[in-house]
């Protein structure tokens, strides 16, 4: 595989199947889950290897075919049409798809990028380079783990054949992050190692291991009021999708409640905040008194007629500080305005905010967040940043 150019054939696969060349998209959205497709998924997922026909037949779901050979011939004949011909070393061109003796194969030796072949080799020189130099392992890490969008394959359906390498690039994937966690945390570089943490568990939502890691780093960072928060979030997860909360997790979470501090009555900082917003309208916490109320709120939501959300949201992109604060103060000023009097919110950092929403009508949570993301978005006007909001029921 060659470095990239206007002339290579870049495949991604990892999240949602794409074939571009020269940044044009030659797999089109309603062609891309069709049989010649398919036949170029099977054929980079057993890339090095040359497929029978008869395994071709049954991958490919031919073998009920009139003429298999036909429709598989006439399959290759297709895709080799909607790929091209790789010419940047023979000036004819040569095919990527490769036919001797009733086997096929990729052609290894040809033009081509391929996501799940860079992600596996970065997540191997991270491992290596760890040993001499933290930083430089961090950095290799975190580009390794941008490759990952998703499952192998994740959007291709009844992809039987495509299950070991999923489950292999899974593995990469949750090991690398866990070593890059722990990589940053051993950096002191605790707010980083949590969002990395919240990124894979978008991914993999109920990964016990990134759990802990999100937890510890938290911990670590002297936020255990919001690791608490974390903690009873992934266990009402856990219980919503009929499973018990881990015990490594479930320990983790006791320990916290146990040390969590209650100086003062959350009653009484909610009526504070409250009696205050009726003039000023949605009131700032300190993260402290956050996680008292988040409990309170917690406590209460089974009585309430509507629900109530936990709101994350995060600036994320490369940005120098100076401009990520004036982002910020926007953002903050626009939750002041656009939230209803009595919600809270705090941040922390620069780049993260939280906002807790009660008795919230149906369907008005996503309006709620439409007009706080409609009131920032012209800051981000010249920026590399973006604006990332997510929710969850109280």
């Amino acid at each position: 595989m060659d470095a990239m150019d206007k002339n290579t054939l870049q495949v991604f696969s990892l999240g949602r199947f794409e074939v571009r060349r020269g940044g044009q998209a030659i797999s089109r959205e309603d062609q891309r889950l069709n049989k010649r497709w398919r036949l170029f998924q099977v054929l980079i997922t057993y890339k090095g290897q040359a497929l029978s026909s008869e395994q071709m037949y049954k991958y490919l779901s031919l073998e009920e075919s009139v003429n298999p050979s036909e429709a598989l011939k006439s399959l290759v004949f297709y895709l080799r049409r909607s790929l091209g011909k790789d010419k940047t070393k023979v000036k004819n061109g040569e095919q990527y798809i490769n036919c001797s003796q009733g086997r096929y194969l990729f052609n290894e030796k040809s033009h081509y990028w391929l996501d799940a072949e860079v992600f596996e080799t970065l997540c191997k020189k991270g491992r290596q380079v760890a040993e001499e130099s933290t930083e430089i392992a961090i950095d290799i890490y975190l580009e390794a783990l941008s490759l990952y969008r998703g499952n192998y394959l994740g959007d291709v359906p009844h992809a039987y054949w495509a299950i070991p390498a999923r489950n292999h690039y899974r593995e990469l994937y949750l090991r690398a992050m866990l070593e890059a966690n722990e990589l940053l945390r051993k950096e002191a570089r605790y707010q980083e190692a949590w969002e990395l943490c919240e990124k894979g568990l978008r991914i993999v939502p109920l990964e016990e291991k990134l759990h802990t890691s999100s937890l510890k780093a938290l911990i670590d960072g002297g936020k255990a009021g919001l690791a608490l928060i974390q903690y009873q979030e992934a266990a009402s997860l856990y219980k919503e999708n009929g499973l018990d909360v881990p015990a490594t997790l479930k320990g983790l979470g006791e320990s916290l409640k146990k040390e969590s501090k209650k100086p003062e009555n959350p009653e009484e900082i909610l009526q504070k905040l409250q009696a205050r917003s009726r003039e000023e309208g949605a009131f700032e916490s300190s993260l402290e008194n956050f996680s008292l109320i988040y409990e309170l709120e917690k406590s209460r939501s089974e009585r309430r007629q509507n629900p109530g959300y936990l709101v994350y949201l995060n600036l994320n992109g490369e940005c120098p500080d100076s401009e990520v604060e004036q982002i910020g103060k926007s953002l903050k000023n626009s939750l002041k305005k656009n939230l209803r009097k009595g919600d809270v919110f705090c941040n922390w950092g620069l780049r993260n905010f939280m906002a807790i929403l009660t008795n919230v009508p149906p369907g008005e949570i996503g309006k709620i967040m439409e007009r706080i993301k409609k009131n920032v978005t012209p800051e981000f006007v010249d920026t590399e940043m973006e604006f990332e909001h997510r929710w969850n029921e109280i």
